[in-house]
């Protein structure tokens, strides 16, 4: 029985060690904040910023024109990182017509010019057809798939005729690619996690959620346990 308790103790007295030396260590790390220009310095481990829910950002959508990532949060397009329109409706694609990026929803096209930026929406008042279902290439040409039927335009988007084609390039959903998606993060949630709020979390319990001042209760309850009986086996040693 002594002998399992020495044991026991050896295990917790190693394990208090290493919390001890991380205390210590937040400890010193926090009082030099300033100095060293924590509050500055970013950590973007993946499991880090996994941990503190920025890892990643899942959009409602997202397709891929050449090597532009078209892509939608909520009401937010994006072109890669960059916001460039909003559109209560789901995009349902995209494509590049020379010099322009046309993103259709169901009911309007949205055209953006070289540098990513809006020009106009075009929806029924401007011709466009309604209930759009798709949108592609047919020989350099923008073609609209509707639940009327298939409609193929002009270089301005102006005139649309309706007709049926073999061979169109459809726009497809695709995943997003990481590097976006990392840009993405770094767009809605920062630079990452700073070395200071992880130093701190570190220090307080916090880095494991609202139950880390009780892991801390419990860790000096075995520090003070680990104590005692230090002090009781000297005691009965005399």
């Amino acid at each position: 029985m002594f002998h399992l308790l020495k044991t026991w103790q050896r295990i917790l007295g190693v394990l208090m060690a290493l919390f001890v030396i991380m205390l210590v260590a937040t400890g010193v790390v926090l009082n030099h904040i300033e100095e060293l220009e924590l509050d500055q310095r970013y950590l973007t481990w993946p499991w880090l910023l996994e941990h503190y829910g920025v890892a990643e950002v899942e959009a409602d959508r997202v397709y891929l024109l050449d090597n532009n990532v078209i892509s939608q949060f909520d009401e937010q397009i994006f072109v890669d990182a960059l916001p460039v329109a909003s559109s209560l409706k789901p995009i349902i694609g995209g494509i590049h017509l020379d010099n322009l990026t046309v993103i259709a929803s169901d009911d309007a096209l949205i055209l953006l010019n070289a540098d990513s930026e809006l020009i106009e929406k075009m929806g029924a008042d401007m011709g466009v057809p309604s209930q759009i279902q798709n949108i592609g290439l047919f020989h350099g040409l923008p073609v609209l798939q509707t639940r009327n039927g298939m409609w193929r335009g002009d270089e301005l988007l102006e005139q649309w005729e309706s007709l049926s084609l073999q061979g169109v390039s459809w726009s497809e959903p695709t995943s997003m690619p990481t590097i976006v998606a990392q840009d993405l993060a770094r767009y809605f949630y920062g630079k990452g996690v700073s070395v200071e709020q992880f130093a701190l979390d570190l220090h307080n319990g916090q880095v494991i959620g609202p139950l880390g001042k009780w892991v801390l209760d419990g860790i000096a309850a075995i520090l003070l346990m680990l104590s005692l009986l230090g002090l009781w086996t000297w005691l009965r040693g005399r």
